[in-house]
């Protein structure tokens, strides 16, 4: 099915850490019904790197049978309390934030996730996702190894509760190729998993024309309130109907500005009106 005749476009969702393709589709529900309208459809890879609870609480230092992982697992924002396994884009060594690497089966298995298929408009992730899609981002086709064919440039990153990746060997990539891709970045205020701070990283190694960060009151999580979908579905709408014109050129932002709160709601609400999200 098409909007008003054209082609269906194609969005890269990533989930967050202990989560899975299935559940972030089940909490991104209202995103998803929003963009579905606008013509987008959403996939959602399932990370390869499996997370046991044994080594969840092993990272988090707790003890066998505490009763706590189930609480662990909860602050990343996952219910599947009858699994006994969960899934992640990474692991870390320890509780040292800086103490891991990317296996390169896992970059394997997103080369062949997006020539099966893509190619993508864009790329929305959810914390340990956003974080990797960002890092991804700094040169997505030679980390993956794919062609422009395979892969054109995308046209927009969402990032809730995103971050830069903290592993030293990883700084090279951030540092060489910032990333150009026009981003929306969505704090919580009340987040206590991914601080602000570390959103603010990965806003700041993102183009100064071209990045947004919009917050929302809540915590580790992705809204679903129908004003904030609107919002976000909006702010996508418009960067993929003007490829060749930033946002901050059109609409006259401060790139400096960090926190544009209700002043980018209402531009944003002025210049397309506010996509309808029904029940």
């Amino acid at each position: 099915m098409s909007v008003m005749g054209q082609p269906r476009k194609k969005i890269l969702m990533l989930h967050g850490f202990v989560q899975s393709g299935k559940i972030f589709s089940s909490k991104t529900g209202g995103l998803r019904k929003g963009l579905n309208k606008l013509g987008f459809d959403l996939y959602y890879p399932t990370a390869p790197l499996v997370v046991t609870k044994e080594e969840l609480n092993a990272i988090h230092n707790i003890n066998k049978g505490s009763g706590k992982q189930k609480d662990v697992a909860s602050e990343f924002s996952t219910t599947n309390d009858s699994a006994d396994e969960y899934t992640g884009w990474w692991k870390r060594k320890s509780q040292d934030k800086t103490d891991f690497d990317i296996e390169q089966h896992v970059f394997s298995y997103l080369h062949d996730y997006v020539i099966e298929n893509g190619p993508f408009e864009g790329i929305v992730g959810f914390s340990q996702g956003a974080a990797f899609a960002g890092y991804l981002l700094t040169n997505f086709n030679k980390l993956l190894n794919l062609t422009e064919e395979n892969q054109p440039s995308f046209k927009f990153f969402v990032a809730f509760s995103g971050f830069r990746l903290e592993a030293f060997h990883l700084q090279e990539s951030y540092e060489e190729h910032p990333i150009t891709v026009p981003s929306l970045h969505v704090l919580g205020e009340q987040d206590t998993v991914v601080t602000e701070a570390r959103v603010l990283s990965l806003y700041n190694s993102c183009q100064k024309e071209d990045r947004i960060l919009l917050r929302h009151p809540g915590g580790h999580f992705v809204p679903n309130s129908k004003k904030f979908v609107a919002q976000v579905c909006n702010w996508i709408q418009m960067i993929d109907k003007e490829p060749n014109e930033t946002y901050s050129e059109k609409n006259k932002i401060n790139p400096m500005q960090p926190d544009l709160g209700d002043d980018l709601l209402d531009a944003i609400d002025s210049m397309m009106g506010s996509v309808k999200i029904k029940d």
